[in-house]
């Protein structure tokens, strides 16, 4: 589709791990009299959570950079931008003076360098809609603390230092949006097939949420009785692919049903994604070896709650509780999924596409097993549409 493909691959709980090792001598003689001390490997270990990267829903404002630029004294640019769907421009105040529009949502300040003082530049920034609606304020202090400050208190050779707090809290995120999770985009000629076929179905539910879970039920309803190993033919784009199932003239698994639920919701309106699981313990050009099985299941995206919600036509699944909490995300069920305590208060909403009934019923109670999403060492891959920063 002329779209480049980025897989975003994270472990189960969407974070990475960096660790870097500094090795210190095992003993130091203190003197000839004295114990020796035994000083440990010391190893530092870097959190770093990129949970925000895959699951930021449509803030209304966050922060997309913060840079320094070349200057005598010091000089920070902060870039802004608001992910509202209606977003037309910023509206920005410095210090009081009078508010000024602005389309990138940049801002620039500037300190001196020797300034035995704290400084701070205070910014005041409101967003405007197509309709011409005005959002509320948000503040920005940009706090500096020059070396000079910290010399003037008897700390000296500590650095420059530039402080950003936020009124209401404001994320620092990269640039992206949900429509960015959409790598396939749909043609008109598909759109229209979807509007024929589906359209009817969802047209009064009240939230995204509510369409993909009737969307996902005609679609079970119409492709379980014909899940099995897929042709080569099945490589067509999702349509075709859902043409072929339904007339008898092929098979498809978790792949396909993936491919063709998320390619029909983003065809209605509905934002949606595919996620790829899988546990490669290794690869050789002659063996691959995986410790269980691959999936692929899906998330879509509810304009009302400001989130990715995990449905999986594979395991029949229409959503998952942690007791009364959720809808759930694919990351947060896997998760808890793999700690005892909350495993057991997990819950799905199973559809039972013989009888067309559903129930939410604990894992226990659960047809399906969920061994694909079982263990810390799952790979995710998102699948991501567009250049990302």
């Amino acid at each position: 589709m002329g779209h480049r493909i980025f897989c975003q691959t994270i472990l189960a709980i969407c974070m990475c791990f960096a660790v870097s090792c500094s090795s210190q001598h095992s003993m130091t003689a203190a003197s000839d009299n004295k114990e020796k001390i035994v000083r440990r490997e010391k190893v530092r270990t870097e959190l770093k959570n990129q949970y925000g990267n895959f699951y930021q829903g449509r803030e209304e404002l966050t922060i997309i950079s913060i840079e320094e630029l070349a200057s005598d004294g010091i000089r920070i640019k902060l870039t802004l931008q608001s992910h509202l769907k209606e977003f037309s421009y910023f509206l920005i105040s410095t210090n009081g003076s009078e508010f000024q529009k602005s389309l990138d949502g940049s801002i620039v300040a500037d300190f001196r360098i020797d300034d035995s003082s704290a400084r701070t530049t205070s910014i005041i920034v409101t967003m405007v809609s197509n309709d011409g609606g005005i959002s509320e304020s948000y503040t920005l202090d940009l706090i500096c603390n020059a070396s000079e400050y910290w010399a003037s208190k008897g700390a000296k050779g500590y650095p420059n230092w530039i402080t950003v707090k936020t009124y209401p809290f404001l994320d620092f995120t990269p640039s992206h949006t949900v429509e960015n999770w959409i790598y396939r985009i749909p043609t008109s000629r598909e759109r229209r097939f979807a509007e024929q076929k589906w359209g009817d179905l969802i047209k009064d539910a009240d939230s995204n949420y509510e369409k993909a879970k009737l969307l996902a039920k005609a679609l079970m309803d119409d492709l379980k009785p014909h899940i099995g190993v897929p042709s080569d033919a099945m490589k067509a784009p999702p349509f075709e692919q859902y043409e072929r199932m339904v007339s008898g003239k092929d098979k498809g698994f978790c792949t396909n049903l993936a491919n063709i639920y998320i390619h029909a919701c983003n065809s209605l309106g509905i934002p949606a994604r595919r996620i790829h699981l899988e546990k490669v313990h290794s690869r050789s050009d002659k063996v691959s070896v995986r410790m269980g099985g691959m999936h692929s299941t899906t998330e879509i995206f509810d304009e009302k709650l400001n989130q990715w919600i995990w449905i999986d036509q594979t395991y029949n699944v229409l959503g998952a509780y942690l007791g009364q909490e959720g809808p759930l995300n694919m990351t947060e069920f896997s998760l808890f999924l793999n700690q005892d305590e909350r495993r057991k208060r997990l819950r799905v909403l199973y559809y039972n596409h013989k009888d067309k009934s559903e129930e939410l019923l604990s894992l226990g109670e659960c047809p399906k097993k969920f061994a694909s999403l079982d263990g810390w060492d799952t790979e995710f891959h998102y699948f991501y549409s567009g250049n990302r920063k």
